[in-house]
């Protein structure tokens, strides 16, 4: 069998790289389901033991006989640069994914951002490989196209992007006349969180509602029609803005100063998009970068409601685990440690368990008067 004779010479190498070859087909669905949630894992809160890392030097290529060499002067690149990354992809094919923790938010870290693309480009050509070897190029490489192919390429380029498109109204700037690789960046040197005032303690997000909803960076598991747990609101509607991720997106642009969501925690959009959201919690344990939106859901709403009469569904579940998490500063993200039983009970407790009569409907209705219970 050819892959036991490439073990075996690996094996046998002086100092060789330890390798493991892998045929019960249990060992060989465990192993994929490790490959197929890189993307997701490679771009991991701090706080969880991840890596900070942004895929804009994404899926370079070179052919897999240069690829060695390659990645040590990539290697010294990443050095010389004080970066650290993560690799993942396909060495068969010289395909090298990459997650990079580049500084984005400040003008100085932007600036060296885009010198090490620029160097990461003409290394990469230097080895006659491709600036993407997967995906395309698209506005976060384009600018770069210079640097792999002639000008008299780049202007039969531009003719036919004129011939097609005269008007340029098919994806303008992104190939041809691109924008600036280091333009519209999801944070940028401009990037203005606010301080948002906040229930929950989000430990493991430096205390931060903001860092926490922005660990969603766009992978899209929870856009999945089968297997796992999310996201059961977008399998019935098959609306983004009804899936994880749109709904993480929408409460990142609520919680940047210069975001289109100026409404804060009043926002009807971002209610709209949660109202839909079982608070199932499937997203924590099935996404990637463990979004719990649940918890998130019962903050906004906490404060969505705060001085106002509460709709019979929100009058629970989320507002028990918000309001516990108030007056006791819990530090956990599902408020299972607060002080008291009853705080305690409103991480555990279903909404079925709330019973006109019961205990814990008898104690709503003494700390919140106000609010109609079911």
């Amino acid at each position: 069998m050819r892959a036991a004779r490439l073990v075996r010479a690996v094996r046998s190498r002086p100092h060789g790289p330890s390798c493991r070859f892998y045929d019960d087909p249990a060992d060989e669905a465990a192993v994929w389901e490790i490959r197929c949630h890189s993307a997701g894992t490679a771009h991991m809160p701090v706080g969880l033991g991840g890596h900070g890392g942004w895929p804009n030097w994404e899926d370079a290529a070179v052919h897999p006989d240069v690829l060695g060499p390659y990645l040590r002067d990539f290697l010294r690149l990443l050095d010389r640069h004080g970066y650290d990354a993560v690799f993942y992809g396909h060495w068969g094919q010289g395909c090298v994914h990459s997650r990079i923790d580049f500084d984005l938010r400040s003008l100085g870290g932007v600036h060296a951002f885009r010198r090490f693309m620029e160097e990461a480009a003409d290394l990469v050509v230097a080895y006659g490989g491709s600036l993407s070897g997967e995906h395309g190029d698209g506005h976060g490489r384009a600018e770069l196209w210079p640097r792999m192919f002639p000008p008299e390429l780049m202007r039969a380029f531009e003719e036919f992007k004129r011939v097609w498109d005269p008007d340029g109204r098919m994806n303008p700037h992104k190939l041809i006349d691109p924008y600036p690789l280091d333009a519209h960046l999801r944070e940028g040197p401009a990037y203005r969180p606010r301080d948002l005032e906040h229930v929950f303690a989000y430990p493991l997000d430096g205390g931060s509602f903001t860092e926490a909803a922005g660990r969603c960076f766009g992978v899209g598991k929870c856009r999945h029609l089968s297997g796992g747990v999310m996201c059961p609101s977008f399998i019935v509607t098959r609306e983004e803005k009804h899936s994880t991720r749109g709904r993480a997106r929408l409460l990142q642009e609520m919680a940047e100063s210069a975001g289109p969501v100026g409404d804060g925690w009043r926002s009807e959009a971002v209610r709209e998009a949660l109202d839909l959201c079982l608070a199932c919690k499937g997203c924590r344990s099935d996404c990637p970068v463990k979004v719990d939106m649940a918890t998130y859901k019962a903050e906004f709403l906490h404060h969505y409601y705060a001085g106002r009469l509460r709709p019979r569904q929100v009058s629970g579940h989320d507002a028990a685990r918000a309001r516990c998490a108030a007056a006791a500063r819990c530090t956990t993200t599902g408020c299972s440690r607060s002080r008291g039983a009853t705080c305690a009970g409103c991480s555990t407790r279903s909404a079925r368990s709330w019973r006109p009569g019961s205990r814990w409907s008898a104690w709503s209705r003494a700390a919140w008067p106000s609010s109609a219970t079911s």
